[in-house]
């Protein structure tokens, strides 16, 4: 099942109710001053392993003008998810998508019927030991940093807009400013893009960059130099500071500020910055197209592969709880029902 909300019955359930009615009898039977017996019980466990027994010990009495006909135990059965991604390609940007959700998966049904004769009198009040069934099919689920991605797994634990999600933000940080600026090289360099595809973004964007593959040959041709290549200046258009570039200072504007622009790559613009008062470096405005189609081609599972520990950064975790309380019914059809109820989980 995958992490939506989920509020049904589940197949299993026909295997454990067995003479117990699926519908709560108890608000049909309540009347505003009734007499209902009196219990209450002591279980034995809340952690209990999913096809085991619940234990418990129950203790119920009712007055001498009742008659006790039986008693049930039983559970809603609730269910608690959690899955997260992080990436690997990246480090300055530390992203992790996280996802949980509580669901309830089965409405509280009877687990077990016991005859009242199983009872004891202990002088004071009936006492019964024993126990119901959890179903095997509840035992929780981890899933997490596998060595082998398994896409079956995946597609059954995560939403199926997880992957696309994630992917979408990480391209888009990437890519909208120079926040990330040493993210976005380090990935140009560091995965392994085939030559077909600088080829094909080459001849869609008609433009010649490098087609090299190796990472010390992308580290070569992503490069800054301190060599001043030319100026620009900036002016105020439309209430935007918009950068001019020149080939010399002589032609900018008089009295305007003039700032040296170094020898780059050529979708980079490295400048010195009157702000920092020192060298700054983003990829060009008009370059960016072409950097953001060059990412979206990486596929969901290389952005999470880790490659120092040889896993795959995926975390996944499910577990099912029991919502258990224990009922007396007496031959008028009146129920008593116990309040102090713990929950169980199944592992």
């Amino acid at each position: 099942m995958k992490l939506y909300k989920i509020f049904g019955a589940l197949a299993f359930v026909a295997a454990l109710t067995t003479s117990c009615a699926v519908h709560d009898p108890f608000a049909d039977k309540m009347e505003l001053g009734q007499v209902l017996p009196t219990v209450d019980w002591e279980q034995n466990s809340v952690l209990v392993k999913a096809g085991a027994f619940a234990t418990f010990k129950a203790k119920y009495y009712t007055t001498s003008e009742k008659s006790i006909d039986h008693t049930e135990a039983w559970a809603m059965v609730t269910r608690s998810q959690e899955a997260s991604a992080t990436s690997k390609l990246t480090s300055a940007l530390s992203y992790t998508k996280s996802i949980a959700s509580s669901d309830t998966v089965r409405s509280s049904q009877c687990m077990k019927r016991f005859e009242h004769s199983k009872a004891e009198w202990d002088g004071h009040e009936y006492v019964l030991a024993d126990s119901f069934a959890t179903s095997r099919t509840l035992a929780p689920v981890i899933w997490n940093a596998p060595t082998e991605w398994d896409q079956e797994k995946f597609d059954s634990y995560y939403p199926a807009t997880f992957q696309s999600e994630f992917v979408d933000y990480l391209i888009t940080a990437l890519t909208k400013d120079s926040t990330y600026y040493n993210d976005l090289r380090n990935v140009y360099i560091n995965y392994d893009f085939p030559k077909s595809k600088f080829e094909e973004l080459n001849a869609q964007f008609k433009v010649d960059f490098p087609t090299v593959t190796e990472a010390g040959d992308k580290s070569d041709a992503w490069f800054t130099t301190d060599e001043v290549d030319h100026y620009y200046y900036e002016v105020v258009e439309g209430g935007v500071t918009v950068i001019k570039e020149i080939a010399t200072p002589e032609q900018a504007p008089e009295g305007a500020n003039v700032y040296e622009i170094y020898k780059s790559s050529p979708w980079l613009m490295c400048r010195y910055s009157d702000d920092t008062g020192g060298k700054i470096t983003n990829v060009r405005r008009e370059h960016m197209p072409y950097w953001k189609e060059l990412i979206s081609s990486i596929p969901f599972i290389d952005w999470i592969y880790n490659t120092a520990d040889k896993n795959y950064a995926v975390s996944f975790s499910r577990t099912y709880y029991l919502q258990p309380d224990f009922r007396v019914y007496d031959t008028d059809g009146k129920v008593g029902i116990t309040s102090d109820n713990k929950e169980i989980t199944l592992n």
